[in-house]
């Protein structure tokens, strides 16, 4: 199953030479990264755990030798018995065959050969309490399944986040290194006014201040970019030279609210819970039947063959049947009333975890959406609020030209553009963000 996850990336990523988009890092993660080795060797215990209980119907051999001599009749006597019996899964039944030889010295040896087949009819009717091991592990199996795409999702939700931050930092760098640049066009424009006495030292001083703050703010972004790209590097094994996101974080995504209801029912909490309340049901069957007196009926074929060789004694054979019923019925059956309490109590306390559990998403999702529509709205306010610096950029530019309108004044408004980019930049990692919290919550970031 691990082989055949797909994440879903329904984000658009915008072109750049050498970059990795969102989608080749997911399959490198999925490809390397030791947590998916973790998952498959889970899901091998898994199919061994349930091999081993579908087993209980094998056949099993046992074999008896016995060699004696008594001193006070001076007699030795030999023997060997080897059967074999096993369970029919598909009545409950237990087939033995049987095959013995003895001699005691006084006697001819004795060859007996045995077939016998034993049918609950009442306790363990159609080998309901034998398979119960088997059939729980079936349940499992299948839980085991969806609680490997579950961990999956969570994981790659967590590691795709990163990636959106690996983006926004990228961003960030090259907003603050264009700052650092204003900063520096700033500073020069102040320093020659100051030459020229056109401005006082305080002024001076002031630009001085700006220009490290931005050489600071440029330090930190490089910084915390360096930091990402190592860390998600380190985890596709790649070089952190090369890890550089392909993404667009400002691209609109379809995010479709859907029925909430059916999100819900069909989430993969909810048919864990499911996986639970089969299993707990099977009990209960099993549980009940244990209430049911033990009535078994018993067919067996015997052929018996005398004489002082053994190959000898199958040329003359007697052949005898016999029909049976055993019939046993506990007096109280405590512990078995209690467990079907136990087992019905369960279920109780099931229904009303699904039923906090479906209140509990029904909210998260409705919570989720509606984050997703703010931070939308913030977005578009952001990338207004960019729009008019930008307006803003563009008169002072031809004012400048116009001999309006100073250099300095150019620059300011430049750089005071610049870092409102940012503000959108970050209003739109949380946004895609959100996304992929809301794809991961419904079930769709991975199948």
């Amino acid at each position: 199953m691990i082989k055949n996850l797909t994440a879903i990336v329904c984000l658009t990523v915008s072109s750049q030479i050498g970059a990795i988009t969102l989608s080749e890092y997911i399959n490198k993660l999925t490809q390397v990264h030791p947590f998916y080795a973790q998952l498959l060797l889970s899901e091998e215990a898994s199919q061994i755990n349930h091999q081993s209980a579908k087993s209980y119907s094998d056949w099993s051999a046992q074999l008896n030798v016995n060699d004696s001599y008594s001193p006070t009749t001076s007699l030795n006597s030999a023997s060997y018995e080897v059967s074999t019996k096993k369970i029919i899964e598909e009545t409950g039944g237990n087939l033995k065959l049987k095959h013995s030889w003895s001699d005691n010295s006084l006697t001819q040896a004795t060859n007996l050969t045995s077939i016998t087949y034993s049918q609950p009819l009442m306790e363990n009717q159609g080998g309901v309490n034998d398979s119960l091991s088997a059939d729980l592990a079936d349940i499992d199996l299948e839980a085991k399944q969806l609680s490997l795409a579950e961990q999956s999702e969570a994981f790659l939700a967590s590691k795709s986040k990163r990636f959106i931050d690996l983006a926004l930092a990228q961003e960030k760098a090259e907003t603050y290194r264009m700052n650092l640049a204003f900063s520096v066009q700033q500073l020069s424009i102040t320093s020659e006014k100051y030459a020229q006495s056109l401005l006082t030292k305080s002024s001076l001083l002031q630009e001085q201040d700006s220009f490290v703050r931005a050489q600071q703010q440029s330090l930190q972004a490089n910084q915390e970019l360096s930091s990402v790209r190592q860390e998600l590097a380190f985890m596709v094994a790649v070089d952190s030279k090369l890890m550089f996101a392909e993404f667009d974080l400002f691209q609109d995504q379809k995010v479709s609210s859907g029925d909430i209801a059916r999100f819900v029912g069909n989430s993969r909490t909810i048919r864990q819970i499911n996986y639970d309340r089969q299993k707990l049901k099977r009990q209960l069957i099993s549980n009940e039947n244990k209430l049911e007196p033990s009535l078994n009926l018993s067919v067996s074929l015997t052929s018996q063959g005398n004489s002082n060789s053994y190959f000898d004694s199958f040329a003359n054979q007697d052949t005898s049947w016999k029909v049976g019923l055993s019939f046993m019925y506990p007096l109280g059956n405590t512990k078995e009333l209690l467990d079907i309490r136990r087992t019905e109590n369960l279920l109780s306390q099931l229904n009303f975890r699904q039923q906090e559990a479906e209140l509990n998403l029904e909210q998260q999702i409705v919570s989720l959406l509606s984050r997703v529509d703010l931070l939308q709205e913030l977005m578009g306010i952001s990338l207004k609020q960019s729009q008019l610096a930008n307006a803003k950029t563009l008169e002072v530019e031809a004012k400048y030209n116009d001999a309006l309108s100073q250099k300095s004044s150019v620059v300011a408004a430049q750089k005071s553009a610049n870092l409102t980019k940012l503000s959108y930049a970050q209003a739109a990692a949380s946004y895609q963000k959100a996304v992929i919290d809301y794809l991961s919550l419904t079930d769709q970031l991975v199948k």
